[in-house]
């Protein structure tokens, strides 16, 4: 297995970011920024940034994925693929745009010296043409226009644009992207966004382009607290503060008000009509049916998007007593090995700990749900227990597995295209990530390698990266991320992890093959044709070959599941990944193996990091 680890002279870096469509991957190494292809596993771009860049202040992000090209001066032979062809790097005071296309184009914004405080926040826009720049003190949104030099101000937003908080474009369906943009990527179209003006909450309803007022709407909420737009772009859902009550606006798209929820009738009401605090987060649930609401009572509302009234109610009880759900808790001896045991039931979580300034109020509310890509499965966290992840299935509309984890939860997950793998990541000093598998109905083929077909609950599969990824240099504990790459669901799943000085990337299941086609004698635009009459049947399949030029067959029968950069053999190592309830590091409990042993034999004394596709550091 081979690692690529950081040169050591680099003393700030920052966590890779994958693009929208996984085919690259963008890190600051340095005063450098490196652009890796995800295919190869090489660097294609490495462009210096000036001296005056500040490193420990910058942020990455982007651009939309477009079908756009430059330099071609007739159409493509097939459909382009959307790809995300520009990235950005911005400090307090400058962003600086890059073009993967074009190594000699790149576009510079500056504050200026007359600026309204510093670049809190950059994103691009609607397209890779758009850069949106949020000022400090929520005095202004910029949005620059990359063609024409061209900046519409919009004045007062009330929030400061960190994590798309009170802004968002709209989200059209596939036709209607089409009929907007010519493609079917999905049209990022009109700009909503919240702004506050003489104590009075405001809703803008941008056009696309020119970022013309369309609509100016008053809202009826006293402190609102955030906006999102429905998956089809239909609805605009606004919610007003906790402390204000429970109350969630709806809006159609055009900015007319459709109905003002609140919550139902409830006996814990006191004498002064106070039922406690209102909403706290708010999901749309894909497949646009439905909107999930989460609320300081710890009951999360699923509504209807015909009627908006609730359907159903995910209770968090503070005493779990569900016999259909298992409850695994994780445990840690004293060697710092992981594993999950069967609780009995009824069990009782650990409550969340009052912070010093807080004296004994207590933490509560739903602060974390998040859904898979169907629709299906529901994975949420309240706050009252922050070790506790419920995981819902939404057809039955019970909990699936409940699981309590030995830290508290820092984030979940899903996988953006395969729905049945959630990633959980707790708050705590070790490199561990926890891969939660589920039984999806929807797909079968997929159910066959991410889940068992009886629909049994497992327990998370532990992975730790210990062996593979160092701690950051400093005596400040390690702020540990972990991506998905949003790869197709027809590829193997992969995530980046890592800190700020340094990133891996991992293949739980091992790496797809990289299959290669016989033609030496071939010039690089020839194989490109012989490759589409291949695809499109117009010549035979050709005997396909992996990068170290063994058959599929014969790669098989040795076991290999992914390649190297150098295409060589990867070594057998003595670390392990920690499963559920067995810390032997066997070769058959690797992640994909533990699916796959009811089909197939496993060989023993291997060591799991051999098929694990951890072998790239950089």
């Amino acid at each position: 297995m081979e690692t690529i680890e950081a040169s050591p002279q680099f003393k700030t870096t920052s966590l890779s970011l994958p693009s929208p469509t996984a085919t690259h991957t963008a890190c600051l190494s340095g005063a450098r920024l490196q652009i890796r292809c995800l295919a190869s596993l090489e660097i294609i771009r490495s462009a210096p940034l000036p001296p005056s860049h500040d490193l420990r202040n910058s942020r990455l992000a982007w651009s939309p994925p477009s079908t756009s090209s430059s330099g071609i001066s007739t159409p493509p032979r097939r459909a382009p693929t959307p790809k995300s062809n520009r990235i950005l790097v911005a400090d307090d005071e400058t962003t600086r745009v890059f073009d993967l296309r074009d190594e000699k184009w790149n576009a510079v914004i500056s504050n200026g010296s007359g600026g309204m405080g510093k670049n809190v926040h950059v994103e691009f826009g609607r397209t890779e043409e758009e850069v949106l720049v949020f000022s400090g003190y929520a005095s202004k949104a910029t949005v620059w226009c990359l063609k024409t030099g061209r900046a519409v101000e919009i004045r007062d937003p009330k929030f400061e644009g960190k994590g798309g908080r009170g802004w968002g474009y709209r989200l059209a369906s596939e036709e209607q992207g089409r009929s907007q943009n010519g493609s079917g990527n999905g049209a990022r179209g009109v700009l909503a966004i919240l702004c506050r003006t003489a104590g009075q909450d405001l809703l803008l309803i941008l056009a696309p382009r020119t970022y013309a007022v369309i609509k100016r709407v008053e809202l009826p909420t006293i402190d609102a607290q955030g906006l999102k737009w429905s998956r089809d772009g239909r609805w605009l859902a606004v919610w007003d503060s906790a402390a204000s009550g429970y109350r969630l606006c709806i809006y159609t798209a055009d900015g007319h008000l459709y109905r003002t929820i609140s919550r139902e009738p409830s006996e814990d009401t006191n004498e002064w009509a106070v039922e406690g605090l209102g909403i706290k987060t708010v999901e749309w649930v894909p497949g646009g049916e439905w909107l999930a609401v989460g609320g300081w009572d710890r009951r999360v509302r699923i509504l209807s998007t015909r009627t908006f009234s609730p359907t159903v109610f995910l209770d968090h009880t503070a005493q779990i007593h569900i016999p259909s759900a298992p409850v695994y808790t994780e445990q840690v001896d004293s060697l710092g090995v992981r594993t999950y045991v069967l609780t009995p039931q009824p069990a009782t979580p650990p409550k969340a700990q009052a912070e010093k300034n807080e004296g004994t109020l207590m933490k509560q509310g739903i602060s974390i749900s998040t859904f898979n890509n169907d629709g299906t499965m529901c994975a949420t966290r309240d706050d009252s227990t922050p070790t506790t992840v419920w995981i819902w299935d939404l057809r039955s509309l019970k909990p699936r597995s409940i699981i309590i984890q030995h830290a508290p939860i820092r984030s979940l997950t899903w996988h953006p295209t395969i729905s049945s793998l959630l990633l959980i990541q707790s708050m705590q000093d070790s490199p561990t990530i926890y891969l939660y598998t589920t039984h999806t109905l929807s797909n079968s083929s997929l159910s066959s390698r991410h889940g068992s077909e009886t629909g049994t609950a497992e327990p998370p599969a532990i992975l730790d990266l210990a062996p593979k990824i160092k701690k950051p240099a400093g005596s400040l504990p390690p702020k540990w991320d972990a991506k998905w790459l949003p790869t197709s669901a027809d590829k193997k799943p992969a995530l980046a992890f890592g800190h700020t000085q340094g990133y891996i990337l991992l293949w739980p299941e091992g790496k797809d093959t990289i299959l290669r086609f016989e033609n030496p004698d071939a010039e690089g635009e020839e194989s490109d044709d012989s490759l589409y009459d291949i695809l499109t049947g117009r010549t035979p399949v050709p005997r396909l070959r992996d990068s170290r030029g063994g058959s599929e067959s014969e790669n098989e029968e040795r076991g290999f599941q992914g390649v190297d950069v150098d295409g060589s053999e990867m070594e057998m190592g003595e670390g392990g990944i920690q499963m559920h309830g067995d810390s032997t590091g066997n070769f058959e409990d690797t992640f994909r193996e533990r699916r796959n042993r009811v089909t197939r034999g496993t060989s023993r004394g291997t060591s799991v990091f051999d098929e694990s596709g951890m072998d790239e550091m950089f």
